[in-house]
């Protein structure tokens, strides 16, 4: 069997767990992963000496290092953002990927870096706390010299607001920037160990869609070196799902197969559509989704692997708390469905990437797959946060699907998702928020802890929610456990398991 070694973004589920999950019951390869408990816990960072010693210790007789450089360096995704680590400090933790290479010159080290984010808004739950006084000025700020120095705006218009803004951002910009600055150059690094061989495949998943500010400043840089030097290294719209994304190029890699992935829209129109907080059409990130995965992308249903059904409206899209709308109608649903049966009556393979909405499922969508073709029949869903994040799961799953079967992990790994990515984020979240929270003096980024009322709440609600609408699932599949990662609403962690009466079975 191979060995991967994997070191996530940071600790929540889709970062940690889904990639631990979709590796039980395979023949071909074991995860290694380091133990959570050194990983941090949102702004707390991960411990990095034990990291660099768990790396350290498990490289020197495995086949891959799957690597987030922000955990690497940082601690995490989160820490990237608060950290007064120097320049120097980062570029040594970068040796131990030059000794591993070193001591086991067959390792291939895949790994990922993010140019850090500026949010356009005011909060300080990801970021400084400075950020919830100053951040949507500092954002501005940076937009400001960002357009001016394109020439799209005016000196005096410039001047104007630089002064206006600099004041509101007042003594915080200074600590901004030099972050910002000291981030960069390590992106830099990491693609110098990447020209040098050292790491052997390298993505810079974009977190940022901004087309203007101090992140769009910082990609144009990186570009601008990607380009110079011709190097392969995709940027593009993503984050939380990369590290999935590379365990299927892994996979891809041992198994000497690169699939063939075809991607299915209800509508020609739905390919143009550029997905909210995101910057290109979104036929652009499928492809480079697929081919970053290992995968090939295909244009011919005929001769695909994989059909990769893509839910999309035809028009601008919405986030899953307000699901209609005539860019929604206009997708033809019925007749979507029917390339889906006639995918599964043909023996092809065939997953869903339920992109209609932003930061859940398609229910309507969702309860007539159930009905009509079977949710558990699929080879990948996903349907959570961005556009991307969805895209890297559900590809990724029905990599693991074409190589490993229909196994118990895969039927369960797709009862999860409809319990997360449907139940959850396109519904119990809203009803907890609205109708719970206020009841017990919490709020939205206030949870009762890492388990709680709230979470027992939650478990309740999906339980109830689940066994209304996708009977198929809950009479197999229940939530063992209930849990809120970072304590706040946004995301939930969830286990399921089968109901005793299949057990016995």
């Amino acid at each position: 069997m191979k060995k991967i070694v994997y070191l996530p973004l940071d600790e929540r589920p889709c970062n940690y767990a889904f990639a631990g999950f979709l590796s039980e019951e395979n023949p071909s390869f074991t995860l290694i992963r380091p133990d959570i408990g050194i990983l941090g816990k949102k702004k707390i960072p991960a411990d990095c000496e034990k990291i660099n010693a768990f790396l350290a210790e498990e490289c020197k007789d495995t086949d891959y290092l799957i690597v987030s450089t922000d955990m690497l360096l940082y601690g995490g995704i989160v820490p990237s953002r608060l950290h007064h680590l120097s320049e120097e400090t980062l570029t040594k933790r970068l040796d131990v990927l030059k000794k591993a290479k070193e001591d086991n010159p067959s390792l291939k080290i895949y790994a990922f870096s993010l140019i850090m984010r500026c949010p356009s808004y005011s909060s300080a739950d990801e970021e400084p706390d400075y950020y919830e006084e100053c951040g949507r000025e500092i954002f501005l700020y940076g937009q400001n010299e960002h357009k001016y120095s394109a020439g799209i705006i005016k000196k005096a218009e410039y001047e104007e607001k630089k002064k206006t803004l600099g004041a509101a951002c007042g003594k915080y910009l200074d600590d901004y920037l030099a972050r910002r600055k000291t981030n960069l150059a390590l992106v830099k690094k990491c693609l110098a160990l990447y020209e040098e061989k050292i790491i052997d495949k390298f993505v810079i998943p974009q977190d940022d869609s901004s087309p203007y500010g101090y992140t769009a400043i910082d990609q144009a840089e990186i570009k601008a070196i990607i380009k110079d030097k011709g190097l392969r290294v995709d940027i593009y719209p993503g984050a939380d799902e990369t590290g999935l994304t590379l365990l299927a190029a892994a996979v891809c890699d041992f198994e000497g197969i690169s699939p063939k992935i075809c991607p299915v829209y209800p509508n020609e129109l739905c390919k143009k559509v550029i997905p909210l907080y995101e910057d290109r059409a979104v036929e652009e990130s499928i492809r480079k989704q697929i081919e970053n995965a290992g995968a090939t992308f295909c244009e011919s249903e005929a001769s695909a692997d994989i059909l990769l059904f893509c839910n999309l409206p035809a028009g601008e899209m919405k986030n899953a708390n307000d699901q209609c709308g005539e860019a929604y109608d206009l997708r033809n649903l019925p007749a979507f469905l029917e390339k889906i049966e006639a995918a599964k009556v043909r023996g092809k393979g065939f997953a869903v990437a339920d992109l209609a909405y932003v930061n859940g499922g398609d229910r309507e969508f969702c309860k007539m797959l159930s009905e009509r073709v079977g949710l558990l029949n699929l080879w990948g869903y996903a349907g959570w946060n961005t556009s991307s994040n969805s895209l890297g799961t559900v590809i990724c799953q029905s990599i693991f699907r074409k190589f490993f079967g229909d196994t118990k992990t895969h039927r369960k790994f797709t009862a999860e998702r409809i319990y997360e990515d449907v139940g959850y984020c396109s519904y119990a979240r809203k009803y907890l928020c609205d109708e719970y929270l206020p009841k017990i003096g919490c709020d939205y980024f206030h949870a009762d802890g890492y388990t709680g009322k709230v979470s027992e709440k939650a478990k309740s609600v999906l339980e109830d929610f689940i066994g209304k609408n996708f009977p198929e699932i809950s009479e197999k599949y229940q939530i063992g456990r209930c849990y809120m990662p970072w304590k706040r609403m946004f995301e939930v962690g969830l286990t399921v398991e089968n109901r005793a009466k299949e057990q016995k079975q």
